[in-house]
């Protein structure tokens, strides 16, 4: 595929690993962000996210994930940089909670390992974390999270060195079949490609149509606490942590990595959103005191002061899974989107499978659960 031509729109972590992708097979790349770089109007900045392999959304992302965790070590060594950290992740909710059962079906289903803790354990190694009556809690030992900003910018290093060029604040404003070629309209006027991926995260409607219109956004708030605090770093025994009540709210959480501490968030909930670009600040603010209310009540030894917010977007598929695939009215353009707030682990192999859809007309069966077809019946 040695000068086969492609355009990536979009320069988050799955452009960014498309791009990579397709530079190392050989082709020239050519990728389009609308924003300036280090910008946070999308889903893929900060500092980190978590990486699980028993996975309670669906456990045929299982083998993706194994194939995903081999794809950052391989980063890793490519780039120099430490990308991701198997620290293992902390886990606790009502035994039937969507949390435990699935993370305990994908576990039996793949064979994969997880640690139950007793009362007493959980209190010994965790004193931060006060669990209610009916919890219990278990620790994934092969998972832990990933450097996330450092992590999209090996990604984007790489496909530059293997001779990609990137474009920022350079919207990508329409896609157009043009005979032998795909037509691009971009602020540089008409471009024209062999292949396009689009990953346009939350604005997926403005590039893909009706097709990106299948997802939709919704604006998430972040918060941290207890900068400074040793107790809460990885050293001093603080993991990552997800954490769902029994009402089904779902909390997360990572150990302090630098300065701004403790990182954690709400991942049920958020604020629907008509249009990307809109904002949500009363939504924030609710936001901020559904989680000072979960840190007096699961983790009371920690600050419950908010030290630093930040927002960030999902992008919610109908059945909050991904659609990874080619485009059925031209299959030069393949796209993924819908990563609906648990993508970012993924990026390695979802990168090589948009190279592979633009490239070979296909990827790995694996991933066929993600394909569009799925909702051909609606």
């Amino acid at each position: 595929m040695t000068g086969l031509s492609c355009a990536v729109i979009g320069g988050g972590v799955m452009g960014a690993a498309a791009a990579y992708a397709l530079a190392r097979r050989g082709a020239r790349v050519t990728l389009f962000e609308q924003f300036a770089f280090g910008h946070h109007h999308g889903s893929s900045h900060g500092a980190t996210r978590l990486f699980r392999t028993a996975y309670f959304e669906h456990p045929d992302y299982v083998p993706l994930l194994r194939r995903a965790a081999e794809g950052w070590r391989a980063l890793e060594r490519g780039s120099g940089e430490t990308l991701f950290i198997p620290c293992g992740v902390l886990m606790a909710g009502n035994a039937a909670s969507g949390l435990m059962a699935g993370t305990r079906n994908a576990a039996e289903i793949h064979g994969l390992r997880l640690d139950d803790l007793t009362a007493a354990e959980t209190a010994a190694r965790f004193p931060w974390l006060s669990l209610g009556p009916g919890m219990e809690a278990m620790i994934e030992p092969d998972a832990g999270f990933v450097y996330a900003d450092r992590a999209r910018m090996a990604f984007l290093k790489g496909a530059e060195t293997a001779g990609a060029k990137i474009h920022y604040e350079t919207p990508v404003r329409g896609v157009h079949v043009s005979g032998a070629r795909v037509e691009l309209i971009t602020a540089h006027g008409k471009l024209f490609f062999d292949r396009v991926v689009a990953a346009p995260g939350a604005y997926a409607s403005e590039i893909l149509g009706h097709i990106g219109a299948r997802v939709s956004p919704l604006r998430k708030a972040l918060f941290w606490t207890s900068p400074g605090d040793e107790r809460a770093t990885l050293a001093g025994g603080f993991l990552p942590f997800a954490v769902e009540e029994d009402d089904g709210r779902f909390f997360y959480g990572f150990p302090a990595v630098d300065a701004d501490g403790v990182k954690i968030g709400e991942h049920t909930g958020g604020a629907p959103l008509a249009d990307a670009r809109d904002s949500a600040d009363d939504y924030a603010a609710q936001s901020r005191r559904d989680l000072e209310a979960f840190l007096r009540r699961r983790a009371p030894s920690l600050s419950p002061v908010i030290t630093k917010e930040q927002s960030c977007l999902y992008e919610i598929s109908p059945d909050r899974h991904f659609i990874i695939d080619r485009h059925p009215e031209d299959g030069r353009i393949a796209f993924a989107i819908g990563h609906s707030g648990h993508g970012f682990k993924f990026a390695p192999v979802v990168g090589e499978a948009l190279a592979d859809l633009v490239t070979a007309g296909e990827t790995a069966p694996e991933f066929d659960f993600l394909s569009l077809a799925r909702f051909d019946a609606d």
